[in-house]
């Protein structure tokens, strides 16, 4: 009940503080955070509110303008960076893959997935499957070697499947 009175009184103030150092887009976003900070730490909000809650607002636009600088950086960085020339990856069709996939075992079909397509580390990938990273390192090598070895022969000989099922058998 408290804390509804104290956003019901200062909401607007502290929207208005925003809008007039932020865009209007990101200022709800702000004013959320203010109030939420102010409900995790509720005990240590003085009798007197609304300069507390100012400065809450100030420090999350500070943190919100420091993360968006990092990402502007990050960005011009990533831009800067140019791919090699020679690659070793090679370009195949959505449907080879599939087939190709499911040429595979369950567990290599898995490994694979998690570290291709989930962005997990094979320390990541050993905690899911309930192994030790090096017996996924391992794993994996031999499961790259048979994704190598199905994808040549499903470029030959490719399977009837839809790209969304995993189910298919050679």
């Amino acid at each position: 009940m408290r804390f509804e009175l104290l956003y019901a009184k200062h909401a607007v103030a502290v929207k208005a503080y925003v809008l007039r150092r932020a865009d209007a887009a990101s200022a709800d976003d702000v004013v959320a955070e203010v109030f939420v900070v102010c409900w995790r730490r509720f005990e240590e909000v003085p009798s007197d509110p609304l300069p507390w809650l100012l400065g809450v607002a100030r420090r999350v636009l500070s943190t919100q303008r420091r993360g968006e600088r990092r990402r502007v950086a990050l960005r011009e960085r990533l831009g800067e960076v140019s791919e090699p020339e020679s690659t070793a990856l090679q370009v195949v069709e959505d449907g080879v893959l599939v087939a190709a996939l499911a040429r595979l075992s369950d567990r290599d079909r898995e490994l694979l997935l998690l570290i291709a397509w989930d962005g997990m580390s094979p320390t990541q990938a050993a905690a899911i499957l309930g192994v030790k990273p090096a017996t996924v390192r391992v794993r994996l090598l031999r499961a790259r070697r048979r994704l190598a070895h199905a994808l040549d022969h499903a470029e030959s000989v490719p399977l009837p499947c839809t790209p969304l099922s995993m189910e298919v058998l050679p």
